[in-house]
């Protein structure tokens, strides 16, 4: 047993979809989060800066906080910076996208798997050649919607504007044929998008399942867990740590939208400050 808390890094808002379904799937661990909103969205960046900031937010709970595990809750993140955080940490890290492209496997019926993701998840290929990876008779079709990260850290997700954009940005694309086939399965290749869901839904229609990775992800960080027999030991009292968030930005808006999004009115939230040796509370 081990209870250590379990780190989760993204650049802003979106891994809180993956923390939530942490908190369904694992509600003995704790948590520290690190959005790093100051510097989203990370999707145009370039692939260093991408790796230097995933390492610095990974450097930071690992050096104040201990923790056991990393879960990268940020699609971006995870195709720019998984290997190098692999290799400059010595605990386990988990990405994102082989769970993504694991689950888009499981829910195609017709082998035509579509992806949207940020500019730089798309450009980097990384689901594509997963899914490929899986199963080379796939189908695959990929759109960068940078502007769905926008509309999450907006906070304007449920809104009539937010509900339009989405509708054109996908209702079209998703009905083409490609090879006299059709999409039945897409992928949500961020993690903001899953806030989205009701709204992409409604895009795509019916017939098109909608697959949100974090639900993969946090299962195999759980089987991670028992296979190092490292779940938390809940039959210990008072041994849960307090769950901690922190963010690079703006705290009230960061802790307004987790309280709605995690169902939690006492999130511990606080600032941290960017420096050129990293991040420090």
């Amino acid at each position: 047993m081990d209870n250590r808390a379990i780190g989760y890094i993204d650049s802003g808002l979106g891994g809180l979809t993956v923390v939530r379904e942490a908190l369904k799937q694992l509600p003995n661990e704790s948590v520290y989060f690190v959005g790093d909103e100051a510097r989203m969205p990370y999707g145009p960046r370039p692939a260093e800066e991408i790796k230097k900031f995933s390492v610095q937010m990974a450097d930071f709970l690992v050096e104040q906080h201990d923790i056991k595990l990393l879960v990268v809750a940020c699609n971006t993140a995870t195709a720019q910076a998984l290997p190098a955080l692999r290799a400059h940490l010595s605990i386990p890290v988990i990405g994102v996208i082989n769970a993504g492209a694991v689950s888009g496997i499981n829910a195609t019926r017709n082998l035509h798997v579509n992806v949207i993701g940020t500019q730089s998840t798309v450009e980097s290929k990384t689901y594509y050649e997963q899914l490929k990876a899986l199963n080379a008779d796939l189908v695959i079709r990929q759109k960068a919607l940078p502007e769905f990260v926008q509309l999450v850290e907006h906070d304007q997700a449920g809104t009539v504007e937010a509900t339009q954009i989405i509708y054109d940005a996908l209702h079209d694309w998703i009905h083409e044929d490609v090879d006299g086939r059709k999409p039945d399965t897409l992928v949500l290749g961020c993690t903001h998008f899953p806030i989205l869901e009701k709204e992409i839904q409604m895009a795509v229609g019916p017939a098109v399942t909608v697959v949100d990775p974090a639900l993969a992800e946090i299962g195999q960080t759980a089987e991670i867990l028992a296979q190092k027999h490292q779940l938390h030991d809940s039959s210990l009292a008072n041994n849960h740590l307090a769950d901690v968030y922190y963010t690079t930005g703006s705290i009230k808006r960061f802790s307004k939208f987790a309280q709605e999004w995690l169902a939690n009115d006492h999130l511990t939230v606080r600032e941290l400050q960017i420096t050129e040796k990293g991040l420090h509370k």
